[in-house]
């Protein structure tokens, strides 16, 4: 990583990220121990996060603030980038504590609201992450300094996906419908189901990577076009 990026990263997580971001990690974090709560509400605060990253610098005026350094436009899409990127992976890193505690204490409540955090819940949310990204960042720098209605597109979708991804543990549940299977597939921890699990988890990375890569680049084409 060149030294110009690293140094906007940093800035990215002290200058006024800090506080907000821990909030909505806090926040994220809590609602995995929530008994019956769905698995992906969580997450979507931090989508949350990334939101109001956007919102709060346009206030400070953090992007006029930033290009006038002497940094390419490219550097300061990419820190951004990795900020926004480290923070969904390390909600997903904290949500392994009530995962691990879930499988080895019994009397740990399960979630008969949707999906458990089973291995193939972490790839579902990663491609929730993804598409999020592709749908948020990569239309937001086209005018960062309007966040609002791209952000409300991306939540919209985020909510479609997640029904979608929670139909067939609803089926599950129920007892009925096509897709009872593979609900019992998802959500299930007796680790039954572990090797088709994982490969739903390996998809999902490989899914929010290439994702990610894509958005990056063009975002980056976007705001190299943005008149300040």
């Amino acid at each position: 990583m060149k030294s110009q990026t690293l140094n906007l990263l940093k800035k990215e997580m002290k200058l006024g990220n800090t506080s907000q971001t821990l909030i909505w990690m806090i926040c994220c974090f809590g609602m995995f121990f929530i008994p019956s709560y769905p698995s992906y509400i969580g997450p979507f605060y931090i989508t949350l996060c990334i939101m109001m990253t956007f919102a709060l610098n346009q206030s400070s005026h953090d992007i006029l603030y930033t290009v006038l350094l002497p940094v390419r436009k490219i550097d300061t899409v990419k820190a951004r980038f990795l900020y926004c990127g480290l923070v969904e992976i390390l909600s997903l890193v904290l949500a392994l504590i009530p995962t691990l505690l879930r499988y080895c204490i019994p009397s740990f409540p399960e979630n008969r609201a949707g999906i458990n955090t089973t291995p193939a819940y972490f790839g579902l949310q990663l491609i929730l992450y993804a598409i999020f990204n592709l749908i948020f960042l990569g239309s937001v720098y086209k005018n960062p300094l309007k966040p609002g209605v791209r952000y409300f597109a991306g939540a919209v979708v985020y909510f479609v996906v997640y029904a979608i991804f929670e139909l067939p543990v609803w089926m599950y549940y129920a007892n009925k419908g096509p897709l009872v299977s593979v609900g019992q597939m998802f959500t299930d921890m007796s680790g039954a189901f572990l090797n088709r699990q994982f490969i739903i988890l390996f998809g999902g990375i490989l899914i929010f990577a290439g994702v990610w890569a894509l958005t990056f680049a063009r975002a980056a084409k976007q705001f190299e076009k943005y008149d300040l």
